[in-house]
């Protein structure tokens, strides 16, 4: 039975990894395409810099944000996955 339980909670982790995937695949892209649109508008080369530090500390401050999600909810998990194999021994 704890077999079952295994896979369930292995299966949940994979959800929770592929949903936290593609939200930030969807932000990087808008981000991406904002970027694009506003360029040009821009005329300096200061401005242009200021604008990657600024989308590359969003995106690194996202991925950073899903990691520690993700650490949580493993460790969620684990604990009680833990809890579950040895109750049934």
């Amino acid at each position: 039975m704890y077999r079952l339980d295994l896979l369930a909670v292995q299966g949940t982790l994979k959800s929770l990894l592929q949903h936290h995937i593609s939200n930030a695949s969807i932000l990087l892209c808008s981000a991406f395409f904002i970027v694009q649109l506003s360029h040009p508008y821009m005329t300096t080369g200061k401005t242009i810099a200021l604008t990657r530090w600024t989308f590359a500390g969003k995106v690194m401050s996202l991925l950073l944000n899903m990691l520690s999600r993700l650490v949580s909810h493993t460790h969620t998990h684990t604990h009680i996955l833990f809890q579950i194999l040895f109750n049934y021994m």
